[in-house]
């Protein structure tokens, strides 16, 4: 097996595998060739050759989506890292582990007019969750003869500057360690993207038989953070106390959900629950095609719909109307349900839980009283009423974009994967009942044009 020469690349290589990450998307470039050769030697990883860096990131993109463990991107230097931009935002805002390995040269030979050379440190800003730099590895010649100690005898003059020199390339390789365990760590952990920038020296393409260096792979510490019964019972008390309750789902990964903990929820006859195609959840009782319901309401229809208290968890909310109408007609309360971050999105949150929403259901089911009021049979009731008309108009139209969703929907095989484009794609499918199989992906998190492809594929 051939191992790249280059220190910093070995502990890169290592890291990856102790820590699992095993999917690397590699585009071209003699700068990332020590990454290349470490990579693709190793049965261990799944590797990925797609020239054009903007669609290799999108198609990364799709993989951590898929497998929701962190997927490497590898590139050369200059500008090829600005190009994976668009789906480093994209991960950041809809919470997918991508980890940017981008090559570079010394930093000495930036600045200075040399070819294919950016200031690549920090590059991405705050649309990363951490952005490591790592150290040049220290050269000494002649290091090589010595360390066999075979060399002739002027080489034992130099002894005393090869100690020197270990000790300092043992500190650059001890710090660099820290370095990418603290990114790998971040993106497992918090699922996110980061970006690990790797300054290599030439000569790039040398290789060995055996690892010359022992990489340490450290654990993620986990917060102590712990939402408490307190709070737990406060929702309680607010929830049981309202006669108005909303449940608002956004973008939630397939099977990711203890769908029976929300069924339970459900069973309240004075919750409604609106879900989203790219939700992931269905029951017969849940508002799946929240346009459909609430376009048509007016002044008086947005006051009997507006909730005392609204929940929320899942990503980005794709529906205009869902988002104007609940800042327009706000709740009393608005608690916000996930494991990473809460969005103000209707500029009215009270609560954020840090929690995820299958451990928060099964600790506040016990809690919550069932009762049912007018609000849930009411909205039931519009919502046939829709149907209904929806059904009715889909008959009598002639051929156009609405029509083409009618006739192709229904048509997908069972247990398909459906990624969706932007951004009439998307809202068309907000319209229609998907079938309930089907896993339902689309790129939310910035809602770009681009990439939807790419991320389909991968």
């Amino acid at each position: 097996m051939k191992i790249p020469k280059i220190p910093l690349a070995q502990s890169i290589i290592l890291l990856c595998k102790a820590k699992g990450i095993k999917h690397i998307v590699i585009s071209p470039g003699s700068r990332s060739a020590p990454l290349t050769i470490g990579f693709t030697h190793d049965p261990f990883f799944e590797c990925y050759s797609i020239v054009d860096e903007r669609c290799a990131a999108f198609f990364a993109l799709g993989i951590a989506q898929k497998v929701k463990h962190p997927v490497a991107l590898v590139c050369t230097s200059g500008s090829a890292l600005l190009n994976f931009f668009p789906a480093i935002a994209e991960a950041y805002y809809s919470d997918i582990p991508l980890m940017v390995l981008s090559a570079d040269r010394p930093k000495y030979l930036v600045g200075i007019g040399d070819g294919q050379t950016i200031d690549q440190e920090n590059v991405y800003g705050n649309h990363v969750l951490y952005s490591a730099n790592l150290k040049l590895d220290i050269d000494f010649e002649g290091k090589d003869l010595i360390n066999k100690k075979e060399g002739p005898k002027i080489f034992k003059k130099m002894e005393n500057s090869l100690e020197r020199f270990l000790d300092l390339q043992l500190s650059v390789e001890r710090a660099n360690e820290k370095e990418i365990n603290k990114a790998m760590n971040i993106s497992i952990a918090s699922s996110g993207p980061v970006h690990i920038n790797c300054p290599f020296e030439e000569p790039l393409y040398e290789t060995i038989d055996d690892y010359s260096i022992k990489a340490n792979s450290e654990e993620h510490v986990g917060s102590d953070e712990l939402v408490t019964d307190k709070e737990i019972n406060e929702f309680a008390r607010i929830w049981n106390e309202s006669k108005k309750r909303m449940i608002l789902v956004g973008v939630n990964a397939p099977n990711d959900f203890d769908r029976e903990l929300l069924n339970r929820f459900a069973a309240d006859k004075n919750t409604i629950v609106f879900t989203k195609t790219t939700s992931n959840l269905h029951h017969d009782e849940f508002f799946p095609c929240i346009d459909k319901i609430i376009a048509p309401l007016d002044h008086e229809g947005f006051l009997e719909l507006q909730p005392d208290m609204l929940l929320t968890f899942g990503g980005m909310i794709v529906s205009k109307k869902i988002k104007a109408f609940l800042r327009g007609y706000q709740p009393k309360y608005h608690w916000h349900i996930d494991a990473k971050k809460a969005n103000d999105t209707f500029f009215c949150l009270n609560k954020y839980l840090k929690m995820l929403p299958s451990e928060f259901f099964s600790r506040v089911l016990p809690l919550v009283i069932p009762s049912e009021t007018e609000y849930f049979l009411k909205w039931k009731n519009v919502k046939r009423q829709r149907e209904e008309k929806h059904n009715k108009y889909l008959k009598s139209i002639p051929f156009c974009d609405l029509k083409v969703f009618d006739l192709l929907l229904p048509s997908l095989p069972k247990k398909a994967n459906l990624h969706l484009g932007n951004s009439s794609t998307v809202r068309y499918a907000q319209l229609f009942n998907m079938d309930r199989s089907l896993k339902v992906y689309c790129n939310r998190g910035t809602s770009g044009i681009d990439g939807s492809t790419s991320t389909a594929i991968g």
